[in-house]
């Protein structure tokens, strides 16, 4: 394969996987986590391929100004299109395990201020409260990068 075939190839991928970092992007603003899973795995795909054709312009060969400076330039573009849906992709990502961390922390909070409640009363009719520390309780949250 000659290198315009393969930058127009990578073209192509890269126009894809833009378009499926943008839609993974809304569908994660819109709290739709099981569309995600099809749509993570097709970008696992196309990052590979993006890959692949990646290292397969940097093999030695036919030179790369051989290739319509067209195409060269809308490549380019192309990149820093994708450069930027990775950025805005990383922010998102980033926000949603924030949130999912602060959400675990009040959980375990709300746990803690419960073991801690009133516990019953006392021989006076007096409500009381624990005097007992409260347990550590073990939580583990699957996370996958």
């Amino acid at each position: 394969m000659d290198k315009t075939t393969r930058m127009t190839e990578l073209l192509a991928i890269t126009s894809q996987l833009i378009g499926c970092m943008e839609r993974e992007l809304e569908l994660m603003r819109s709290l739709k986590p099981t569309e995600l899973r099809q749509l993570q795995m097709d970008k696992v795909a196309l990052a590979d391929a993006y890959q692949a054709f990646t290292m397969a312009l940097k093999e030695p060969g036919e030179d790369l100004s051989s290739v319509n400076s067209a195409l060269r330039d809308e490549l380019t573009e192309a990149t820093e299109r994708f450069q930027a849906a990775v950025q805005d992709n990383l922010r998102a990502l980033k926000a949603m395990r924030d949130v999912n961390e602060r959400v675990m922390r009040a959980v375990v909070q709300a746990l803690d201020e419960k073991r801690a409640a009133v516990t019953g009363y006392n021989n006076r009719g007096t409500v009381t409260k624990s005097r007992r520390q409260s347990a550590i309780c073990p939580v583990a949250v699957q996370q996958r990068a």
